[in-house]
C-alpha cells in the first residue's frame, strides 16, 4: 500500500492514540457538514430569543426591548388636524378691518390738516374752535351712549377731568414756543423722513381692540407716544405760537380721545361704526382732493383694498392652513383651580 501524501493533524492524532477521545473541530471537515452548520446552529438557538417580547409603553424611565425611537401602531391615531383652526365669515372680518381703516383715515385727516395750516388755508384760531367744537360734541355723544348702556355716569370723574385738560391746555400754549423752535438747526427733509417712520409705528402699534376704553395700554402707549412725536415735529415748522398751540391741541384730541370713542361707539353700536368709517375716508379724500388727487385716489383704493380686499385673500388662503396635533406634542399640564 503506497503511503499517503498529505494526512491531516487530525488522522494522525487518531492513528497514534485510537482509544483517546476526538478533538473537537471548531472547522467542518467536509462540504456536507459546512452546509449543515447554520441549520444546526439554529436549532440551538437559546431559549431567550424565543420568549415573546413585552408590549411597548410610552414611557422613558423603564428599560424596554426596543429602540428609543420605535413608536407603535396607534401612534397616528391621536392625530388632530385643524383642531384650533377657526372658520371665518366674510361679513364679520369686514366688519373687524373697518378699525384698521378708520384709524388709517384719520392719519390721513390729521396730515390734511397740517396741510393746510402750513400752507396759510386755516389759521390756528380757526383750527382751535373746530377741534374744542368736536371735542364738546365728543363728550356730550359719549354721555349719550353711558346712557343707552345704562352706565351711570360720575360727575367728580367728570370734573377731574376737565380740570386736568385746562391745566394741561395751559402748559401746552406756555411751551408752545419753545416747541415752535425746536427743530430750527434741522433740515426739513430729515423732519418729514421722521414724521413718516413716526406715523407707521402709530398705525403698526395702534390698540385696534374694543375691550380696552378707560385708558391707554401696551402697545398703544407706544402708537400714542409715536403720534405725539410726529405731531411735534410737525408743529416745529409752523410759523405762530397760536397755530402750534392749537395743532398740538388738535394732535392730543386727535390721538388719544378719538380712539377711545370709537372703540366704545364700535362696541355699542356696529352700524354707527361703519358710518364713522366711511365719513373719515370720505373728510380725507376730500381735504386731500385740492392738495393732491393722487394721493386721495390712493387712499381711497387703500381703504377699499383694506376693507374687502383683504378679508376675502385671508378667507382664501385659510384653506391652505394645515395645523397639525399629536402624540409629539408638549404636554400640556391641567390645573385645577378651586374658588371658595
Amino acid at each position: 500500500m503506497p503511503p499517503r501524501l498529505s494526512v491531516s493533524f487530525r488522522s494522525r492524532w487518531r492513528d497514534a492514540a485510537p482509544d483517546c477521545p476526538a478533538l473537537p473541530s471548531p472547522l467542518p471537515e467536509t462540504a456536507e457538514e459546512a452546509a449543515s452548520a447554520p441549520a444546526a446552529a439554529a436549532s440551538i438557538a437559546p431559549a431567550e430569543r424565543l420568549r415573546p417580547r413585552r408590549p411597548w409603553r410610552r414611557l422613558l424611565y423603564i428599560q424596554q426591548d426596543y429602540p428609543d425611537d420605535y413608536v407603535d401602531d396607534t401612534f397616528l391615531r391621536e392625530l388632530q388636524k385643524n383642531a384650533n383652526v377657526r372658520m371665518y365669515d366674510y361679513s364679520t372680518v369686514v366688519l373687524q378691518t373697518t378699525v384698521v381703516t378708520q384709524h388709517l383715515s384719520s392719519i390721513m385727516v390729521f396730515i390734511a390738516v397740517f396741510i393746510n395750516l402750513y400752507c396759510g388755508a386755516m389759521t390756528g384760531s380757526t383750527l382751535l374752535w373746530c377741534s374744542s367744537a368736536a371735542t364738546v360734541l365728543g363728550f356730550g355723544a359719549w354721555d349719550m351712549l353711558r346712557l343707552v348702556q345704562q352706565t351711570p355716569v360720575q360727575r367728580t370723574a367728570r370734573l377731574g377731568l376737565i380740570k386736568g385738560a385746562v391745566l394741561f391746555a395751559l402748559l401746552l400754549f406756555g411751551l408752545s414756543p419753545i416747541l415752535r423752535t425746536l427743530t430750527e438747526d434741522t433740515s426739513s427733509d430729515t423732519i418729514w423722513a421722521m414724521t413718516v417712520i413716526f406715523f407707521c409705528v402709530n398705525l403698526a402699534f395702534h390698540d385696534y381692540s374694543t375691550g380696552n376704553l378707560t385708558n391707554i395700554r401696551f402697545p398703544g402707549s407706544v402708537s400714542l407716544n409715536a403720534a405725539v412725536l410726529a405731531s411735534v415735529l410737525l408743529a416745529s415748522q409752523l410759523d405762530s405760537n397760536l397755530s402750534v398751540f392749537a395743532f398740538l391741541s388738535f394732535a392730543l384730541q386727535w390721538f388719544a380721545l378719538f380712539p377711545i370713542f370709537r372703540r366704545h361707539l364700535k362696541r355699542v353700536s356696529p352700524a354707527a361704526s361703519v358710518a364713522t368709517t366711511v365719513a373719515l375716508a370720505l373728510v380725507a379724500a376730500a381735504l386731500f382732493m385740492h392738495i393732491s388727487r393722487a394721493v386721495a385716489m390712493l387712499h381711497v383704493l387703500g381703504a377699499l383694498f383694506i376693507t374687502f380686499g383683504c378679508p376675502l385673500w385671508l378667507i382664501w388662503v385659510q384653506r391652505y392652513k394645515n395645523e397639525l396635533h399629536g402624540p409629539w406634542d408638549e404636554a400640556r399640564p391641567i390645573v385645577h383651580r378651586y374658588f371658595h
